[in-house]
């Protein structure tokens, strides 16, 4: 890995396929899952998430209006593999609607991690599993809003070779 920050949106494009593939070998993927992926940039990770589960429905959310555009354009299957802007405040999906989140490189400085730790509680079904890539400098902060937010059982999955980039798996309670 490159020894470029890890924070949202400045990492360049080799970099965070490193980290995506990362991301993308721990996570769990099933086969009928539905997978979130909050800040999934030009949609590489969700397109290559949805390719190793069999009839899996996944969808890729970011703040950039342009990397939803580019990845709508190369990578969409509608009712399979969709893409959609955000607004930093509120996911845009409804309640209890997906067996997984992943969140690559958690803004936590930009956007309270407790709010966004509880809107993708609010998205996961009972004992959905979350999944955050996240500055490992932030790790403290992350941790602190983790319970409050309602999952349980955070336990760090990796770290990417520079040391900068930290990923943890929780699951959230009944």
């Amino acid at each position: 890995m490159t020894s470029q920050p890890v924070a949202l949106g400045t990492v360049e494009l080799p970099a965070r396929r490193g980290l995506d593939l990362l991301v993308l070998d721990r996570v769990i993927i099933q086969a009928w899952d539905r997978i979130l992926f909050v800040e999934c940039g030009d949609g590489w990770i969700a397109e290559e998430a949805w390719r190793r589960a069999l009839r899996a429905y996944v969808c890729g959310l970011d703040l950039s209006v342009a990397q939803i555009a580019l990845a709508k354009q190369l990578r969409e299957v509608p009712g399979k593999l969709e893409f959609y802007s955000w607004d930093r405040r509120r996911l845009p999906t409804p309640e209890g609607a997906f067996d997984r989140v992943v969140a690559t490189f958690v803004p936590l400085g930009v956007v309270d991690p407790a709010a966004l730790l509880h809107d993708m509680r609010r998205v996961l079904r009972p004992a959905g599993d979350v999944y955050l890539l996240y500055p490992a400098a932030s790790e403290g902060d992350l941790r602190r809003a983790v319970t409050p937010a309602g999952f349980a059982d955070l336990h760090e999955l990796a770290r990417s070779d520079d040391r900068r980039a930290l990923l943890v798996h929780a699951r959230a309670g009944r």
